[in-house]
């Protein structure tokens, strides 16, 4: 029996596009089955990368707003400092006003009076140098 299978085989012609549709019929199956799992493993990634995303937002949306708040409440205590800084230039010009004005009303007076002083000193001095000269 062994020696007619053999014989039988023989037999039958050799069709190469039979052999050449087989094997491009085995590439298409392991083609689709590794496409199929490269998909899968994507959706396994995709499905991870929603619920990160979905992390993220639920995160950061409230972190951003503190951080709005305080940007916000910043904002209102640097109006309130620029409030103190004029405020505190204004004190200042007049404080400044008041100096001259303070120095100018002391200082007239006593240039006046030195003027004065000085004037009655080389009087004094001239009357009773001439006075001296004649004794």
């Amino acid at each position: 029996m062994v020696a007619k299978a053999s014989k039988h085989r023989r037999n039958i012609p050799l069709d190469w596009t039979a052999i050449l549709e087989g094997s491009m019929s085995f590439f298409l199956v392991v083609t689709a089955l590794g496409l199929a799992y490269v998909l899968l493993r994507m959706g396994g990634t995709f499905t991870r990368l929603n619920i990160f995303v979905k992390r993220l937002d639920e995160e950061v949306i409230p972190l951003l707003l503190q951080l709005q708040t305080t940007l916000d409440e910043v904002n209102e205590q640097l109006k309130n400092v620029d409030g103190m800084v004029d405020t505190l230039s204004g004190v200042t010009q007049r404080v400044d006003r008041m100096t001259k004005t303070v120095s100018s009303v002391i200082t007239n007076p006593v240039k006046k009076a030195a003027g004065l002083s000085a004037g009655l000193s080389e009087a004094v001095s001239s009357m009773f140098g001439s006075y001296r000269g004649r004794n």
